[in-house]
């Protein structure tokens, strides 16, 4: 999950980086910049926020695949040792 969270975190700074480097050189005025960046920041925003939500989704599912693999590869040690008897002269000879 660590992973994914820094691959968003580095798109982001990759977005955020790109779009001051346009401004910094861009041919229009700050006036009509500004205005683009009100009009567009709504679509990052909501293409962020579908890609995080895109993204915990299917974290979630391999993570529920993990867990159920991992419940079927583990024995359950008390079902294993149910039947395990030891009377007091088996224990005798343990110490």
């Amino acid at each position: 999950m660590s992973r994914t969270l820094g691959t968003i975190f580095t798109a982001l700074a990759s977005f955020s980086a790109g779009v001051a480097v346009g401004l910094l050189v861009a041919p229009q005025s700050g006036k009509d910049n500004r205005r683009w960046i009100s009009e567009h920041s709504s679509e990052a925003k909501d293409w962020v926020e579908g890609k995080s939500h895109q993204i915990l989704e299917q974290s979630e599912k391999k993570l529920g695949k993990i867990q159920h693999d991992l419940k079927d590869s583990i024995p359950d040690l008390y079902q294993a040792t149910e039947e395990l008897f030891f009377d007091d002269a088996d224990m005798k000879d343990v110490s």
